[in-house]
């Protein structure tokens, strides 16, 4: 029987794997892993603020800050949680 993140990495994979290919070197530190997902929480409470917080009625460009943090925050989390070390490291372009 295979564990939730077996699956999601498996459902992940088209986004994880052009992170975690690659035969060049890196360096990783365990605490990037920890800022990754700080950073990730902070871009998702900006969306989230920022949905919240937007009057009613406005036009729906206002919308694309709010998409673009959320998915930025929603790909930092997603790789902290389910990606490799290579996979950090090579989101914070550490060489």
């Amino acid at each position: 029987m295979s564990s939730l993140k077996e699956v999601a990495r498996k459902l992940c994979a088209p986004l994880l794997n052009p992170l975690e290919n690659s035969d060049a070197p890196y360096r990783y530190f365990p605490k990037s892993r920890a800022i990754l997902v700080i950073m990730s929480l902070l871009f998702l409470g900006l969306a989230i603020g920022l949905a919240v917080f937007l009057p009613s009625g406005i036009e729906l460009t206002f919308l694309i800050p709010v998409t673009v943090f959320g998915l930025i925050g929603i790909l930092g989390l997603l790789v902290a949680w389910l990606g490799s070390e290579r996979a950090v490291a090579r989101l914070w372009s550490s060489k």
